[in-house]
């Protein structure tokens, strides 16, 4: 958590310090232009305003660039996290499929029945009918010991549960 906390920190100081540095050299612009300064100071004061600004610039671009350096780190972290999550769920779920004992297809259409699709989806997707999909769907159930779809994401997310206990 403090780590979120000193990247937040970063990119906050980052913005802030370019935000007061776009500021004043809109001022002394302004000023150039207009002949109207926003403070009355001799043209050392100035020029030295104008240093101020520039290395005011180039330590918030810096401080934003690292930010979002570490933002993109911590995303493809994530990112891999999130990977591996997907590949161990999978994983658990062709370990209950194997104690089910389902068939090739029948994993596909559990599968496919796990992420949602209708059974006319699911039947346009593997090109074959709605009655082999329902079909197939009702082995998977009585092998699974279960009578619906509810039913069963209820007992794959139970198993999933119970597995990442023991």
């Amino acid at each position: 958590m403090n780590n979120w906390f000193n990247k937040d920190a970063m990119f906050k100081a980052g913005i802030a310090i370019y935000a007061i540095s776009a500021f004043a050299f809109a001022a002394e612009l302004v000023g150039e232009i207009t002949g109207y300064y926003l403070f009355s100071a001799s043209w050392v004061v100035h020029e030295i305003t104008a240093l101020i600004t520039l290395f005011g610039f180039v330590i918030g671009g810096v401080l934003i660039w690292q930010s979002h350096k570490l933002f993109l780190r911590r995303h493809q972290e994530i990112k891999h996290s999130l990977q591996m999550a997907q590949g161990e769920f999978f994983r658990m779920l062709e370990l209950q499929f194997d104690r089910w004992n389902l068939s090739a297809a029948e994993r596909d259409v559990a599968l496919l029945t796990v992420k949602g699709l209708s059974v006319a989806e699911i039947a346009k997707l593997r090109e074959t009918s709605e009655g082999t999909i329902k079909s197939q769907n009702n082995s998977i159930y009585r092998k699974a010991n279960v009578k619906s779809r509810t039913q069963l994401l209820c007992v794959l997310i139970e198993e999933l549960l119970i597995e990442e206990k023991e």
